[in-house]
């Protein structure tokens, strides 16, 4: 094999490498378990269906009780039929509407823990930003990055009072 060939094999052994390892540690949808700390009082669940819209929303959300005593797991839609809810203080459900229907992990949920979802406050966003489940608390709109933060707001301003944070904290 020529001394070209090799350079050429090498380097594309090398980006393949760079390529698996970005993906590998990549964490686009930042799903992961929080570090909690034990001296923090509550539990705040976060369950996202994904996308950079979404994303941005958990960013802020995180972000705002980073400071508080709370500790926050995030996880993707599909674990969430291994949540029960009485061990959280506050479940935050973010996903949207396709063919005028609730993802079925929302629909399961809701449906499965009937009798408990007092502390589940959801966004869900669909194309005109108007639907919206009737069994669950929340709010509705639709996925424009430029209104992100002031979902994040009003999600806040929900979350809040399952917490006992008032808005001095």
């Amino acid at each position: 094999m020529s001394v070209v060939k090799k350079g050429i094999l090498i380097s594309a052994l090398g980006l393949l490498a760079l390529l698996l390892y970005t993906l590998w540690t990549n964490n686009p949808c930042n799903y992961s378990h929080k570090k909690t700390n034990p001296y923090n009082k509550y539990q705040l669940l976060i369950a996202n269906e994904g996308s950079h819209f979404k994303d941005s929303v958990v960013s802020v959300l995180t972000q705002h009780y980073s400071s508080k005593p709370v500790n926050i797991k995030i996880i993707p839609l599909s674990a969430l039929s291994q949540i029960d809810p009485k061990e959280y203080h506050a479940i935050v459900l973010l996903f949207s509407w396709y063919t005028w229907k609730p993802p079925p992990e929302v629909e399961g949920f809701a449906h499965k823990h009937h009798n408990c979802l007092e502390n589940i406050v959801s966004f869900s966003s669909s194309f005109y930003g108007n639907l919206k489940m009737k069994e669950l608390d929340g709010i509705t709109g639709a996925s424009k990055m430029s209104d992100a933060n002031g979902y994040a707001q009003k999600l806040i301003e929900k979350i809040n009072p399952l917490l006992n944070i008032d808005k001095q904290n």
